[in-house]
């Protein structure tokens, strides 16, 4: 499976990717959008890769020091870190943290 954007009427852009399906937009020059979209695309077909690489640990009970590696994966193993003393895996972030 591969990544797609479309521009959508009203300027923003739609990034979809396996389960991710995103919507940004942004306002400002245009040279200094295109750039920023541009750049926001090639960060977005990779995060999937990143994140199906640590899926594993991704899937077990916060607990402990994080073992995670990828940005996005620590990002989602942190927000998660302070309701451990419960059940509760970092892929309860995974939406919060792929946008951010």
């Amino acid at each position: 499976m591969s990544a797609h954007r479309t521009q959508l009427a009203d300027g923003r852009w739609h990034f979809q990717h396996g389960p991710m399906d995103i919507v940004i937009g942004a306002t400002g020059q245009p040279a200094a959008l295109a750039h920023a979209h541009q750049h926001a695309w090639e960060r977005f077909k990779v995060i999937l890769d990143e994140l199906v690489q640590e899926l594993v640990l991704l899937r077990r009970p916060v607990q402990g020091a994080c073992p995670l590696h990828g940005p996005i994966a620590r990002r989602m193993w942190h927000a998660c870190q302070p309701y451990q003393s419960g059940f509760i895996t970092p892929m309860a972030a995974v939406a919060g943290a792929v946008a951010q």
